[in-house]
């Protein structure tokens, strides 16, 4: 291809910049993608060429050049598009980025360019060492909750860690006054076998995670808890408000009381005054359907209503009681669950993920189908949601709804559960050429395909 036809844009400064008369006539540009053969994954896309920067262009690719007419512009993973033009219509062939700017010259010194190597989206998904992640996992961090601990820290754990804002741990204190001064058996606790280790509460233990959290600037929030197990006698999620604890305004703590010994789930309400306190039950539920082996999610949710709050709670991504109630509205502070297990014949249970969110608090019943770990989704819509999470635009060729039902989404890196997807339905998955984004192109959409012209 004639140098003429092609065109080189640098995206600098929020817009695209053509570079094309810096671009050396002596070397090609030299484009790759695609699968090398049919047993191979997709290959990244990557492009390289050479760009002057001698002194008559004033060395503008020097990233350090204080001079260079892009300084300050050319920093890591700069965006690079490359088009041609060759019947009057501009066709992309590439768009990636450019990982560094590597300054080379000849020995004369006469002689200076930049070797860029450019590369798709794709080449960074397959490379580095990313994290593991599952569907629950993914979930919470698209939506942003105000805080949340995961409690899977690992068996050398002794406190779980806050993953939002790195705020105070979730801390584990034997309780106050019993006997049996419990710590919970980090890492050995499930909730499914998609999910990745929890805590587990031990049997004959009494004990408490407690955490606190900064008070955030909302007028609605939520807390999310997942267990699993038959569990204690008297296990509760106690939440405290920031009231300033005055008769008028009390401080109040808000306790969802998981009664095994009962069968029963209760939500109370303790309001802590300047002359006293006092207890209520604002609902209860007989054989709830939790005291089991399989994950149960619970969450319970406090709005702000004019001078009353309406609250809610949901179970398994459905609500199973909402009212209002006579209380002013106050924004979280901290909380704590206690377990309690002190029989012979009780059962350990898991507790996991417990998340406290603001006004961005994600549907229920789109959490509980995490949870599930996004059972009998559709593989193009798997890859669809995978990479909405991650932040990753993506072009869709074909209909992702007519790609094949696939199981609970694993434990794994997204490029492995990427490649999962694109192997149940026989799909493609490839670098754009006109924009930094991902393209998938399904298996159904490769047939009966029309006459082009």
């Amino acid at each position: 291809m004639a140098y003429p036809e092609a065109k080189v844009e640098f995206l600098l400064g929020g817009a695209y910049v053509d570079v094309t008369t810096d671009v050396y006539v002596r070397g090609r540009i030299n484009i790759t993608c695609g699968r090398k053969d049919r047993g191979s994954r997709p290959s990244p896309s990557r492009c390289r060429f050479y760009l002057k920067n001698s002194p008559e262009v004033r060395a503008r690719y020097s990233p350090v050049n204080p001079t260079g007419e892009y300084y300050g512009l050319l920093l890591p993973n700069t965006v690079c598009r490359i088009s041609v033009n060759p019947n009057g219509t501009q066709w992309y062939r590439f768009c990636g980025v450019i990982p560094d700017f590597v300054l080379d010259r000849n020995a004369t010194d006469l002689d200076r360019w930049v070797a860029v190597d450019a590369f798709g989206l794709l080449y960074a998904l397959q490379g580095g060492d990313p994290p593991a992640y599952n569907a629950l996992r993914r979930h919470i961090n698209h939506y942003g909750p105000l805080a949340c601990w995961p409690l899977t820290d690992g068996s050398d754990a002794r406190q779980g860690s806050e993953i939002v804002t790195g705020g105070e741990p979730m801390r584990a204190v034997g309780k106050s006054g019993s006997f049996f001064q419990g710590q919970p058996n980090w890492s050995r606790g499930d909730l499914a076998p998609w999910l990745s280790s929890v805590v587990q509460l031990p049997d004959n233990t009494r004990g408490q995670l407690t955490a606190t959290m900064q008070p955030a600037d909302v007028t609605s929030w939520a807390v999310d808890f997942f267990r699993s197990g038959l569990g204690g006698d008297d296990d509760t999620l106690t939440v405290y408000d920031t009231g300033p604890g005055t008769d008028a305004d009390p401080l109040n703590a808000y306790i969802v009381v998981a009664d095994r010994s009962a069968n029963q789930l209760r939500l109370d309400v303790t309001f802590y005054g300047e002359t006293g306190t006092g207890t209520s039950t604002l609902w209860a539920q007989d054989d709830p359907g939790i005291f089991d082996e399989s994950p149960h999610m619970i969450r319970f949710v406090i709005e702000q209503s004019g001078a009353e709050i309406a609250w809610s709670l949901i179970i398994d991504g459905e609500t199973v009681a909402f009212a209002t109630d006579p209380t002013l509205y106050h924004p979280p502070t901290r909380l704590r669950y206690d377990w309690g297990v002190t029989t012979a014949t009780a059962d350990p249970s898991s507790l996991g993920y417990v998340t406290c969110w603001g006004d961005t608090a994600p549907d229920a019943a789109d959490t509980w189908k995490a949870v599930l770990g996004n059972l009998r989704e559709p593989a193009g819509r798997r890859i669809e949601r995978l990479c909405l999470e991650e932040g990753i635009p993506l072009r869709v060729i074909g209909s992702l709804d007519d790609t094949p039902l696939m199981g609970p989404q694993m434990n794994a890196t997204l490029m492995s559960l990427l490649e999962a997807a694109i192997a149940v339905d026989g799909s493609t998955l490839t670098d754009a050429t006109d924009e930094l984004a991902l393209e998938i192109r399904t298996n159904r959409s490769k047939y009966s395909q029309g006459v082009s012209a």
